[in-house]
């Protein structure tokens, strides 16, 4: 089944290709991927919103759920840098 991955963080990004996977364990297992490459992009940019989020459709590109950044990383140590 085809499922579409649409990104929204600080831009929206509507993915109009759509990628082919067995199920919707598999999507979301590519939704925490796709989150987490995101994720990882915005903190080379000096920032994270974990807000931000992956919106995954179906194949009539009905919304199925959401996965957002929060959710696909675990954040541990102490409290958060003071920006400088």
């Amino acid at each position: 089944m085809r499922y579409y991955f649409h990104l929204h963080n600080d831009v929206e990004a509507r993915d109009d290709e759509g990628v082919d996977l067995p199920d919707q364990a598999a999507a979301r297992e590519h939704a925490l991927d796709e989150a987490r490459a995101m994720a990882a992009e915005s903190v080379r940019e000096g920032h994270l919103d974990l807000s931000h989020s992956i919106e995954v459709a179906d194949h009539a590109r009905e919304r199925l759920f959401s996965v957002t950044f929060g959710e696909a990383v675990m954040i541990t140590g102490g409290p958060p840098n003071q920006p400088v």
